[in-house]
């Protein structure tokens, strides 16, 4: 009478047994940190254009104290946007800028371009080894992947810290004083481009630790043409 029954008992096992082992699926594990700093630096190193959103908040006033501007880059040496800067506290005024090689206009408070040599080299912010470049190389003690969207497309959102002297093309601080600054990158899952960049923290002179940067990327090597503005 007992062996009639350990049978069913022990089929019934298996069969659950098996039944677990086929619900089973295997999950592929995230990039690490490294590898996709590493696809986006190589990426934005052979990108031939993009699409540029530059913001700031609680920066310290001045000339190149740009609170808003869209603008587009094309390498290896042009470069057009236009936006706001902050003046003085609370003042604002239009700027408009573009940069052909050496040559550099400019445009303030909706006047007419003129050639310039007050700017300092936007074009080093979008540089492989300098700004954006050297943050994507520099950026110390990155934060295990997370699962994000930026404007609606999947990324993976890393944090660390990158030194301030390293935004230097941003903030046009020649300052040689070095603090962290909390850095947080967006890399597409699928295109593994940088898409957008958080800066937090004193990365010039005047600054605050509220000081904030974001700079979000689109339109990849798409075709664009700058031309010199009528001065």
């Amino acid at each position: 009478m007992r062996n009639r029954h350990r049978t069913p008992i022990a089929l019934i096992a298996i069969t659950l047994i098996f039944l677990t082992a086929c619900g089973t699926t295997k999950t592929t594990p995230p990039p690490t940190a490294t590898q996709l700093l590493q696809t986006a630096s190589d990426h934005f190193t052979n990108d031939s254009a993009m699409h540029f959103h530059l913001t700031a908040s609680n920066i310290a006033p001045g000339l190149y104290a740009v609170t808003d501007a869209q603008g587009d880059v094309v390498r290896p040496d042009k470069l057009a946007a236009q936006g706001s800067v902050e003046v003085t506290k609370g003042l604002n005024a239009g700027i408009g800028v573009v940069f052909i090689g050496q040559d550099q206009y400019l445009a303030l408070g909706g006047s007419a371009y003129t050639k310039s040599t007050l700017l300092p080299n936007l074009l080093l912010i979008f540089d492989p080894n300098q700004g954006i470049g050297a943050i994507l190389k520099q950026v110390a003690n990155p934060s295990t992947p997370v699962a994000d969207t930026v404007q609606n497309l999947a990324v993976w959102k890393i944090t660390g810290t990158v030194p301030s002297t390293t935004l230097a093309p941003f903030t046009g601080s020649t300052s040689t004083q070095s603090t962290p600054i909390q850095t947080t990158l967006w890399i597409g899952q699928s295109d593994g481009q940088i898409h957008q960049v958080l800066l937090v923290g004193q990365a010039a002179d005047g600054d605050n630790p509220q000081s904030t940067r974001t700079i979000v990327l689109s339109n990849f090597n798409e075709q664009v043409t700058i031309t010199a503005p009528l001065a």
